[in-house]
């Protein structure tokens, strides 16, 4: 399946993210060495006039590509001592120009680096401010499933309560019926599992904690997040159909991050269906491999669909199609994915609704 070019995210985040992993591979910190040998050899052999060595602030921004801070800071150090080292091993040439064109040089290196320094952080603070928004994301969706959530644990709950008075009688019995009295204890333990699986799934959400990549199972994902929508299923009388194949490569990824993606697409899938009068009440999510590597997943409604003329700002910041809406749901989901290595695009279904798709690399195609 290929991915048509109009319906893309309209900012390009995806390709500056696949750009940035391929700049960030083994071949940049070569190329980073071979202009450093290079200046180097130039600005030793030509004269002091030349000034060669103010090349490496080119070596200092590509440093910026693959290393954090204190690596940046190593890269300018070792230009700098390589800057003077050249200074000192100039056969010829005006000695005092050499000072001047030396001291210009380190500078150079030294107000890139504090350039690049400073665009690092921001670059933190970013991701770190995209982690709050995600977290505040996840608690508003959970804030407003809490009355479904209240239900499904109250299920289990009340199970067990059940099987409980049903012990008892068969203990107070005359004589006590083991068996029975058996059959209800395992079936307390199998609800009380049951809760806690529950309320497993919420507190994973709820949680704000610092991106943990790992083996994910896709399918896994899906189920957890179904499981959590339940209660909400029932009560919007919407049916959710899966077709999740079983030979999917192992994704690397955040468990709980990709959890909020299904989440949310299925959250809007339920919202696009109760805005859509007598439309079909059903929710197809589908996973298969795309390209041999590739996890895809499609969650498909047949609700309100998207109007003709959102499609391109479908996913960005603070564009909501709900009235009230955040618009902060779909603009997560594409930030989400794409730090993943993923692509994540909607279209809109011939006869009713959308279908949201999105691809995760497989662990065979584990990107750096």
């Amino acid at each position: 399946m290929t991915i048509p070019n109009e319906q893309r995210p309209s900012s390009g985040g995806f390709w500056n993210t696949k750009k940035n992993k391929i700049l960030g591979s083994a071949i940049i910190p070569a190329i980073a060495v071979i202009i450093t040998a290079a200046v180097f050899i130039i600005d030793t052999i030509t004269p002091y006039e030349i000034s060669a060595a103010t090349f490496y602030v080119v070596v200092v921004l590509l440093s910026s590509i693959f290393c954090r801070t204190t690596g940046v800071l190593s890269v300018s150090a070792i230009c700098s001592t390589l800057t003077v080292v050249s200074f000192i091993l100039t056969p010829d040439g005006n000695y005092r120009s050499g000072i001047a064109n030396t001291s210009i040089s380190l500078l150079a290196i030294g107000a890139t680096t504090y350039l690049a320094i400073r665009i690092e952080t921001a670059r933190l603070l970013t991701e770190r401010a995209q982690a709050d928004l995600a977290h505040m994301a996840r608690v508003t969706t959970l804030g407003e499933m809490a009355a479904s959530i209240a239900h499904e644990v109250n299920q289990p709950l009340a199970a067990i309560i059940t099987n409980a008075n049903a012990c008892t009688r068969w203990l107070r019995a005359t004589p006590p019926n083991l068996e029975k009295i058996g059959e209800s204890i395992a079936s307390i333990v199998d609800d009380a599992e049951r809760a806690s699986d529950i309320i497993r799934r919420v507190r994973a959400l709820a949680t704000r904690g610092e991106l943990k990549k790992a083996r994910v199972g896709i399918n896994d994902v899906i189920q957890d997040v179904v499981a959590l929508m339940q209660s909400r299923l029932r009560e919007d009388q919407v049916t959710v159909r899966t077709n999740l194949a079983e030979d999917l490569p192992p994704i690397f990824g955040d468990h709980v991050q990709l959890q909020q993606v299904v989440l949310n697409l299925l959250t809007n899938a339920v919202d696009a269906i109760n805005a859509a009068p007598g439309s079909k009440r059903e929710i197809r999510i589908e996973s298969s491999t795309r390209d041999k590597d590739d996890v895809l997943v499609r969650v498909e409604d047949d609700g309100i669909g998207i109007a003709p003329g959102g499609m391109g700002t479908l996913f960005d910041a603070f564009k909501s199609t709900k009235q009230g809406g955040m618009g902060i749901g779909l603009s997560i989901c594409r930030s989400i994915i794409e730090s993943h290595g993923g692509a994540i695009w909607a279209t809109p279904n011939r006869t009713a609704g959308a279908t949201f798709h999105f691809t995760v690399p497989g662990e065979r195609k584990k990107t750096p």
